[in-house]
């Protein structure tokens, strides 16, 4: 990841997370009953049930900070906080985070997601009604769920010649409606994951699970190479060494997996490798840009973006998904592209997605946007991103019903959690929930005995 600034690039790191206090390094016995990989929400959450039931355990992660795919930074902005992955609370009425932000008002703000949006076309600002009208038609479609096929097979022609149509398309998921199942979204059942309401963190979601999770060792810089299970127990294979355990709980994203960064020895069965192939990760990345003052004062509070796309009915629309202007009062605006567009211009590097976005904001803003506005901007690169190799889960159509499988312990000594094996999946709650679910699945197997 870049910063980029308006005449220099300055490297970045992930070592930033305001109010909260790393995990402590544990280098724990080399012979624990229960190794978790991963340390993102999921692996944390399994940690510290894992530790509340007084189990001898150890939490390693490959990268060099907790959080995986959620992650707060505030080094590129002098402190201000970005997400460069999760960002909204969903469901808050059942989220556990949102619940630990309240409760702590002395170091988080808790705020429900802004209901002021703007809509662009070109330079002109519009009411965006046709703009709503079709992503509302679109939505419920998809939300209604259905045989397992592509979300674009169901929608109406009237619907996909309108103008809006790519606006609308781009604005809904990180993936494609060709790419999208509608059965998928009815197996996301744990709570009322859209009718109970979003919120944000001013301090980022990020910050905000590296505090809940503040007291969970964790050993960074630790990459897994191998997990061997032929024999009694399993024995994990690092770049620090092997450790041996009753058990383990792989925490990976579904992505690491399908591409068998984790070697299995022996194989996992030929069902379990399908499930990898069949929900796979989509692509979203951010552009984050500090604007000067004269730019955000316009918009009052956190106010959600839209600008037409005009693509021509691609498969995957070219123009930013949507954005979120003035984030926690601050001058960061938020910018997201999304699906294999996004991947496109992933591969072609951050300063490629920055000028991009740039270049759409001239098209609404004038053409000396940059010049007047600008300050700095960093794009995010999760699908290369060896440790997340995509944004977050979702089914190939025609595979949803493979996402239970993702789940299944392998042996009674492989255990599985993570976003994309949980009911409420692509969320952070989600994945923490599937933590406390998969050690539950340890106790009630052999693998302790």
């Amino acid at each position: 990841m870049k910063l980029i600034g308006r005449r220099q690039f300055l490297k970045t790191s992930f070592s930033g997370l305001a109010l909260a206090t790393l995990p402590v390094i544990s280098f724990a016995q080399s012979n624990p009953d229960v190794v978790v990989i991963g340390a993102g929400a999921a692996g944390l959450s399994a940690m510290a049930e894992l530790k509340r039931r007084g189990i001898i355990a150890v939490c390693i992660e490959g990268m060099n900070r907790i959080g995986g795919r959620c992650y707060t930074d505030t080094t590129s902005f002098s402190g201000i906080p970005a997400d460069h992955g999760a960002h909204w609370l969903h469901a808050k009425k059942g989220n556990e985070l949102y619940k630990f932000g309240r409760e702590n008002k002395d170091k988080f703000k808790i705020y429900d997601e802004p209901s002021t949006s703007v809509v662009y076309d070109g330079k002109n600002k519009v009411s965006g009604s046709t703009f709503w009208h079709v992503r509302k038609k679109i939505k419920n479609i998809y939300g209604n769920g259905g045989i397992d096929e592509p979300l674009m097979n169901k929608i109406p022609e009237n619907l996909k010649k309108n103008n809006w149509f790519d606006t609308a398309h781009a604005s809904i998921t990180a993936r494609d409606f060709d790419n999208l199942s509608i059965a998928d979204d009815s197996l996301n059942y744990e709570d009322s994951y859209w009718e109970s309401g979003n919120a944000l963190c001013k301090e980022g979601y990020g910050t905000l699970l590296a505090y809940y999770r503040r007291d969970i060792p964790v050993k960074l810089n630790t990459i897994v190479n191998e997990i061997k299970w032929g024999g009694k127990g399993v024995q994990v294979v690092t770049n620090k060494g092997t450790i041996n355990a009753k058990a383990c709980i792989v925490t990976t994203s579904v992505g690491v997996l399908r591409a068998e960064k984790i070697k299995f020895s022996p194989k996992l069965s030929s069902r379990k490798y399908e499930a990898f192939e069949g929900i796979t990760m989509g692509t979203s990345n951010r552009v984050i840009i500090e604007l000067k003052k004269k730019f955000v004062r316009r918009f009052k509070n956190d106010t959600n973006f839209y600008s037409k796309i005009n693509s021509n009915g691609a498969k995957s629309p070219e123009g930013i998904g949507y954005g979120l202007l003035k984030m926690g009062g601050t001058n960061l605006c938020l910018f997201a592209l999304n699906g294999e567009f996004s991947r496109s211009l992933e591969n072609e590097g951050s300063q490629a997605m920055i000028d991009f976005v740039v270049n759409q904001l001239k098209s609404n803003f004038g053409s000396k946007f940059y010049d007047k506005y600008f300050v700095k901007a960093i794009a995010t690169g999760w699908n290369k991103n060896p440790f997340t190799l995509g944004a977050y889960s979702g089914a190939i159509p025609g595979k949803s019903n493979l996402r239970p499988e993702l789940k299944k312990p392998v042996g009674d000594r492989i255990f599985f959690a993570g976003e994309a094996t949980a009911g409420a999946y692509s969320t952070v709650h989600g994945a923490n929930r599937s933590g406390i679910r998969a050690v539950t699945d340890v106790f009630i197997s052999d693998a302790l005995d």
